[in-house]
């Protein structure tokens, strides 16, 4: 689902609480959330909207959702504080890396010697991903490209 328009509205016809399950009697406060859903080509869904009664099921519903839901603290990840020597010696390897995904990219498919070249390249590419773990670690996404 998309983020949900939520707007405090009067009541102006019969609608139902989705929290109590209760009327909501016309001409008082409600809480109105409408869920847009511009759908796709494959699924083509009803928006919808749901009514709370202002404030207290509206506030329930949230505090129930918190307590479902407790508070956790971001973890945060400390990076690695290279010195001037070891940060350039990383970005040259990184460099290198993504030189070497390139040229193993222009190869042409359905050559001989293509299949040589690759197997060449990704050596080296192994080799350069293994000289970055001692200098801060191989970023996540290179594993990917050496498939």
């Amino acid at each position: 689902m998309t983020i949900p328009n939520v707007t405090i509205t009067w009541c102006r016809g019969h609608a139902k609480c989705k929290w109590c399950e209760q009327p909501i009697e016309i001409g008082t406060a409600m809480v109105r959330v409408f869920y847009w859903n511009k759908g796709n080509e494959e699924t083509r869904r009803w928006n919808t909207q749901q009514c709370y009664h202002f404030p207290d099921c509206y506030v329930k519903q949230g505090m129930d959702y918190l307590a479902r839901n407790p508070y956790a603290p971001r973890v945060r990840v400390r990076k690695v504080v290279l010195s001037p020597e070891d940060a350039r010696k990383r970005f040259l390897l990184v460099r290198k890396f993504n030189e070497l995904v390139q040229r193993r990219g222009k190869l042409v498919d359905g050559y001989p010697e293509s299949l040589l070249s690759e197997a060449n390249l990704t050596r080296k590419m192994v080799e350069v991903m293994l000289e970055v773990a001692t200098l801060g670690g191989v970023p996540k996404s290179w594993s990917q490209k050496l498939i």
